[in-house]
């Protein structure tokens, strides 16, 4: 693909003149409009609307079907926090008693409950407490409303323990959408009764009365039963079923297509449906567009697709000739001084005006001409300058090479080289040494439990404590590796060296890093100490073995210790 691109743009479309290639561009990219509206409307159809409706109308459709849920959700469990609150059980456990006092109270208490928790909504109709028989606990209610509650309540299918939800009408004409849940006895698990929820469907149309998808559409909530209309976004809206509908979804369903139907209606009208279930009722949200609708619209955008595409061609036109002019013209120009310039004439120069790129590189190319004698001075300066540049690089790439990327501190190989330095040093003074291994307790575990970057903040606050006590310019303080430190102390005697092993013993254990796989609850050091007077025969290696076996034995000694070896080796 990439060497097809390369000889078209770069060897055929190279051998023409570059304002014939404009000329050519402009004329392409005008009349492609054109050419795509041609094709729009030719091609377009009832099937390609259908398309764009399908796509747009069912996303929409479950977002608001998502969003009836997480209403029902909302008051399913309002709902159950009311029917499981020790208010509602005692209530009820008052009005089943044989006291009539206290099924008085039990009664007051429940209506209390019930104008608490939906008195102050203005979209509840219907707010009733039925009875192990579904009869109203509430004895001012009507009869006639009473029974027609009750049948509600028996006609619902056995709803095991979660909400059921359906549409209620009154004698009076009155529709609400219903939330039915059972209120069970906590300490027996034994129904208590029936909390019956009547909510305007004014309430859930709001979810979708601002969703315009255009071409005349409506958005409705139906029963997938029968095809009665539950909600609509016009409060005008009839219940007429939508018989239709729910025969060409039950025959989508059934043939496992997607959620899109087209079908007709009452009128023989065709309409396009999307449609989206609301998860644990028997609803459908659905969306419906007119066929009719739907196609004058795009009529109407083909033919402004056709008028824009002609003035765009016959502007393009006109446009073409003027700019490919404007540039071939000047870069003509250009190219026969930069060709002058083959015989080493720097002195000829560029005539330009104007304010575009070429103007800017026609200035660019005087300054260039105006300029090589200078620039071939300043390269000799520029070598100097590199060389200077490449010394201080290998110097911070040998400070780097000294140094442990992760604590910032010395690391083996200076720490190595330092020691080596320090015992010839003791040696023709006559002073004494000091040498400090350094162990993190538990640091394993440490690890284990809290990650390797938390276990890598830890050693660089040790790094830090290390570098803070280490004072002096020939103290020095080294990563040794993992997580042992070693702290090198040179003219200090036992006591001076112990007194500065604890230090930094304290020091780690004040820094509080909470470890609770350690015994101590944080992290901890042991520190293991060797202070002596050196002479010719002693080794670095004989240094490290007596100060690695005090630390050993810190450690067996129980951690979070310093012990000072003695000279043959052993502890103490």
């Amino acid at each position: 693909m990439k060497k097809m691109l390369d000889l078209l743009s770069l060897k055929l479309l190279r051998r023409i003149e570059i304002r014939y290639r404009l000329i050519n561009s402009f004329l392409l990219v005008s009349m492609l409009p054109l050419l795509i509206a041609g094709i729009v409307a030719y091609r377009e159809s009832s099937y390609a609307s259908q398309e764009k409706v399908r796509i747009f109308a069912g996303e929409v459709v479950k977002q608001v079907a998502q969003n009836m849920l997480q209403q029902i959700e909302k008051i399913e469990s309002s709902s159950e926090e009311l029917a499981m609150s020790e208010r509602m059980q005692h209530a009820l456990a008052a009005y089943y008693s044989k006291n009539p006092s206290e099924r008085a109270a039990g009664h007051g208490e429940i209506i209390r409950l019930l104008l608490e928790n939906y008195g102050s909504f203005e979209y509840v109709n219907q707010k009733y407490v039925l009875d192990r028989r579904h009869r109203i606990m509430d004895p001012q209610v009507f009869a006639q409303l009473g029974d027609g509650v009750a049948r509600f309540a028996e006609d619902a299918p056995d709803m095991k323990g979660r909400p059921y939800w359906d549409v209620y009408s009154t004698a009076a004409g009155q529709k609400s959408v219903v939330l039915l849940r059972d209120i069970l006895f906590k300490g027996n698990n034994r129904v208590a009764g029936t909390l019956f929820v009547g909510l305007r469907p004014l309430h859930f149309s709001r979810i979708f009365e601002s969703v315009n998808l255009g071409y005349g559409s409506r958005m409705l909530v139906i029963d997938a039963r029968d095809g009665h209309v539950i909600v609509s976004a016009n409060a005008a809206n009839n219940d007429a079923p939508e018989s239709g509908l729910v025969a060409a979804v039950a025959h989508s369903v059934a043939e496992g297509r997607d959620n899109f139907v087209s079908y007709r209606d009452g009128d023989n009208r065709r309409q396009l449906a999307a449609f989206a279930p609301v998860p644990h009722t028997n609803w459908m949200v659905v969306n419906i567009t007119p066929l009719n609708a739907l196609n004058t619209e795009v009529r109407s955008i083909r033919n402004k697709i056709i008028v824009i595409g002609v003035l765009c061609f016959i502007l393009a036109l006109v446009l073409s000739f003027i700019i490919a002019r404007s540039i071939s013209l000047p870069l003509k120009q250009l190219v026969g001084v930069m060709k002058a310039t083959r015989t080493g004439n720097y002195l000829i120069r560029m005539d330009y005006e104007g304010k575009d790129e070429i103007a800017v590189l026609s200035q660019r190319f005087n300054d260039m001409a105006s300029k090589v004698h200078q620039h071939n001075e300043r390269l000799e300066e520029l070598v100097a300058e590199r060389t200077r540049e490449l010394e201080q690089a290998n110097q911070q790439l040998e400070a780097l090479s000294a140094t442990d990327s992760l604590t910032g501190i010395a690391n083996r190989r200076r720490f190595d080289e330092a020691l080596g330095g320090e015992l010839r040093r003791a040696v023709r003074s006559l002073k004494p040494l000091s040498l400090m291994m350094l162990d993190v307790d538990y640091f394993k575990n440490y690890n284990d439990r809290y990650g390797h970057l938390a276990g890598d903040d830890c050693l660089r606050a040790i790094a830090r404590v290390l570098r803070t006590s280490s004072r002096r310019a020939t103290d020095l303080a080294a990563r040794y590796g993992g997580e042992e430190f070693a702290v090198i102390v040179a003219e200090s005697d036992s006591a001076n060296a112990m007194l500065l092993a604890e230090n930094i013993r304290n020091a780690v254990a004040a820094l509080q890093i909470p470890h609770d796989d350690s015994p101590f609850g944080y992290v901890t050091c042991s520190i293991g100490v060797t202070a002596l007077q050196v002479d010719e025969s002693m080794s670095t290696d004989t240094l490290l073995r007596l100060a690695d076996v005090a630390l050993y034995q810190a450690k067996a000694l129980g951690r979070n210790r310093v012990v000072l070896s003695d000279h043959a080796g052993a502890a103490g």
